[in-house]
């Protein structure tokens, strides 16, 4: 990343071009990283980054804290915070920004005269290629370990299903069988038992089955209602005329 891309980034909110300071991994490193340091200044106000006395950075490494950057910048001028956040401007993966905040103004000045910086932390770091392969290796699981936790697991679940099992009796399909065991005892599972439930359970229906619930039956009911006095009708009608045709004129 270049301080020129940095500087277009900040161009609406602030004008101060970065200055590119090295940073050496040891004294003798011949590629050195490069740091891109400005004076911290915006519109808006923050307590703790005063301005004229907080330098800003960009392009940290992951492996670096917050001691080391206080390590670079201590021989400028006494430093009161450091701030160490993860980088927003660039999608860079790991990389950070931060924010050293000096107690007088001088040691911010002298700060930004620097060339140079050094890491004085772990010289076991591991960078580049190496440091991909390392942390590779380390996302793989180890099969011994695994194996501990899986057993583990089992033990844990097995014992909890024998609890399980011992509260109460579950069968194939998983309902729980009622026995005539404990405080409330049930009915046993005989055929006989079950045959007399069927009969109460089918006497049960037909008293609570409804007589003219469904629309359906409604309109049944009518039909045959409608059908009976048609018949009936016919057969009076019938018994009108013949009562009519024997009736005869007789005057003693």
């Amino acid at each position: 990343m270049t301080a020129a891309k940095i500087e277009n980034n900040f161009e609406s909110t602030n004008h101060i071009r970065f200055s590119i300071i090295s940073l050496r991994l040891t004294k003798d490193s011949t590629t050195p990283r490069q740091l891109f340091i400005k004076e911290h200044s915006l519109r808006r106000q923050e307590a703790n980054k005063p301005q004229g006395r907080t330098l800003f950075i960009l392009n940290i490494p992951p492996y670096i804290d917050e001691d080391n950057v206080k390590t670079w910048f201590c021989s400028a001028g006494k430093i009161l915070n450091v701030f160490l956040e993860n980088q927003q401007i660039t999608s860079t993966n790991g990389y950070k920004q931060a924010y050293v905040v000096f107690v007088k103004r001088e040691g911010l000045l002298k700060a930004l005269q620097m060339s140079h910086v050094e890491f004085d932390g772990d010289r076991s770091v591991k960078t580049g290629l190496e440091k991909y392969i390392e942390n590779y290796n380390n996302s793989i699981c180890d099969p011994d370990k695994l194996s501990k936790e899986l057993s583990t697991f089992m033990l844990k679940f097995e014992k909890n299903e024998k609890k399980d099992k011992k509260t109460k009796d579950v069968d194939e399909d998983g309902w729980t069988v009622v026995t005539r065991k404990g405080h409330k005892p049930g009915l046993a599972n005989k055929e006989s038992v079950k045959l007399k439930l069927n009969e109460k359970i089918g006497k049960k229906s037909k008293v609570k089955e409804l007589k003219n619930f469904y629309t359906f039956q409604l309109k049944e009911r009518k039909m045959k209602n409608l059908t009976e006095l048609r018949k009936n009708f016919e057969e009076a009608k019938k018994k009108i005329n013949l009562m009519k045709s024997s009736r005869r004129f007789k005057p003693y």
